[in-house]
């Protein structure tokens, strides 16, 4: 806002009707802010359980660490993600990414030559690479409802500290010019009242 104003009419007139919008406004953003606070609860409790189950995966493996290092059990090269789908929508304004659709592709495995556990290894290693794809959408996901929760409360407290105070400020300011105008114009009518009676007087 401009540390200069026109102390007239036509300004008061449009500080009120900014005082307005700031006022409209302010709430808004609150309650936008609020929601945007609950929709990183909601991720973050999302990315705590994702990186538990990643955790506890990692843990049931390392029975079959050794093996995997082989070459013959490489389970990351058997097992490769050949599709991966997401959608979006939008929370509070902000587009979140979900995972809708995943799917795995396998090498042709010699089970003469494998160990026996393999298929269920394979199928805990689709999970793990799921639930790390959906770590990675997670964490994308809290990044940007972060950001836009910083530029919310930038606004709310914009118009809360700095907007609505200095638009109110300026409206007394302007009002009181005009109520010292108004007076010193009556004064100054009364005045000349006063001379045109005595100089009829006078006459």
């Amino acid at each position: 806002m401009a540390d200069k104003i026109l102390m007239n009419k036509n300004t008061l007139a449009t500080l009120k009707n900014e005082l307005k919008g700031y006022r409209t406004a302010l709430p808004v953003f609150e309650m936008k802010e609020q929601k945007l606070k609950e929709v990183i609860q909601s991720i973050e409790n999302a990315v705590e359980r994702l990186k538990i189950a990643i955790e506890n995966t990692n843990n049931e493996v390392k029975d079959w660490a050794a093996v995997m290092a082989e070459p013959a059990v490489a389970l990351d090269d058997i097992i490769e993600i050949s599709t991966l789908e997401t959608k979006t929508r939008e929370i509070a304004g902000v587009i979140v990414e979900q995972l809708e659709t995943i799917d795995f592709t396998s090498q042709e495995i010699d089970y003469l030559e494998t160990p026996l556990w393999l298929d269920a290894a394979m199928e805990v290693l689709k999970d793990q690479k799921t639930n790390l794809e959906m770590l990675r959408l997670e964490q994308g996901n809290l990044d940007r409802v972060r950001e836009e929760l910083a530029e919310a409360r930038r606004m709310k407290n914009a118009l809360k500290e700095v907007f609505i105070p200095e638009t109110k400020a300026n409206i007394r300011k302007i009002e009181i010019y005009l109520g010292d105008v108004e007076r010193l114009a009556i004064g100054c009518a009364k005045l000349v009242k006063k001379k045109k009676e005595r100089k009829s007087q006078v006459s």
